[in-house]
C-alpha cells in the first residue's frame, strides 16, 4: 500500500466516525420517523461522503490548484451543510441555554414543541425550565418527552436533575437508572453512573 493510500484511507475513516456520532444522536429521530428532520442531521455527513467520493478524481488531475480549490469548495460545503443541519430556533434556543438565558431558551423550545412534537425538544425544554427554577414545568416537559419517546434517556436525566434539585432523590434515582438503560449520549452516560453511585452511597 503506497503513501497515495494514506489520504482515502483517512477520508473513509472519517466518513465512518461521522456516521456513527450522526447516527448514535439521532436515533430518536428514526424511532419517531422523523425522516426530514434525520435528512437534515445528516447534511454534514453527506457533505463528507461527497468529499471522499470525489477525492481520487483530485489525486488523477495532475495540475498544482486543483487541491486547493477542492479543499476550498469542501470547506465552504461542510460549513453550509453544519448550518442547514439544525434548524434556526433550535440553534438560538441552544446559544441561549449554553449562554445562561434559560427564559429565552424555554420560550423557543416551546416554540419548538409547537412546531415539531419531537422528544427531544420536550426534554430540552423541561432542562431549560428546569435550569430557570420552573420545576414542576420542568418535570413536567420531561414526562411529556418520556411519553412520546421512552427509549430517549436525555428525558429521564433532565428530569433526574430537577427532581434531584427538588429533594426528590428517589425518584431522581429511578430515573437515572431508566436514563442509563436508554439511549442515552456517553457524556450524560457517565455523569448519570456518577450521579447514582453518589445517591446510593
Amino acid at each position: 500500500m503506497g503513501t497515495a493510500a494514506i489520504p482515502i484511507i483517512l477520508t473513509f475513516l472519517l466518513v465512518f466516525f461521522t456516521w456513527r456520532v450522526v447516527f448514535t444522536s439521532n436515533r430518536d429521530l428514526v424511532r419517531a420517523r422523523a425522516w426530514r428532520d434525520l435528512v437534515r442531521r445528516l447534511l454534514p455527513f453527506a457533505a463528507i461522503l461527497l468529499m471522499a467520493a470525489t477525492l481520487p478524481l483530485v489525486q488523477i488531475v495532475q495540475v498544482w490548484w486543483v487541491p486547493y480549490a477542492w479543499v476550498a469548495t469542501f470547506g465552504v460545503v461542510l460549513v453550509i451543510a453544519n448550518l442547514l443541519s439544525t434548524p434556526f430556533k433550535e440553534r438560538r434556543a441552544s446559544r441561549a441555554f449554553r449562554g445562561g438565558d434559560y427564559a429565552e431558551a424555554a420560550s423557543l423550545y416551546r416554540k419548538l414543541t409547537e412546531e415539531r412534537p419531537l422528544a427531544r425538544y420536550w426534554a430540552f425544554l423541561g432542562a431549560a425550565l428546569g435550569a430557570s427554577e420552573r420545576h414542576e414545568d420542568g418535570v413536567e416537559a420531561s414526562t411529556k418527552a418520556v411519553e412520546i419517546d421512552p427509549k430517549y434517556g436525555l428525558a429521564y436525566y433532565n428530569r433526574a436533575l430537577i427532581l434531584n434539585r427538588m429533594g426528590r432523590k428517589s425518584r431522581a434515582s429511578k430515573d437515572l437508572k431508566r436514563a442509563l438503560e436508554a439511549d442515552l449520549p456517553r457524556r450524560f452516560r457517565t455523569a448519570a453512573g456518577k450521579m447514582l453511585e453518589e445517591a446510593q452511597a
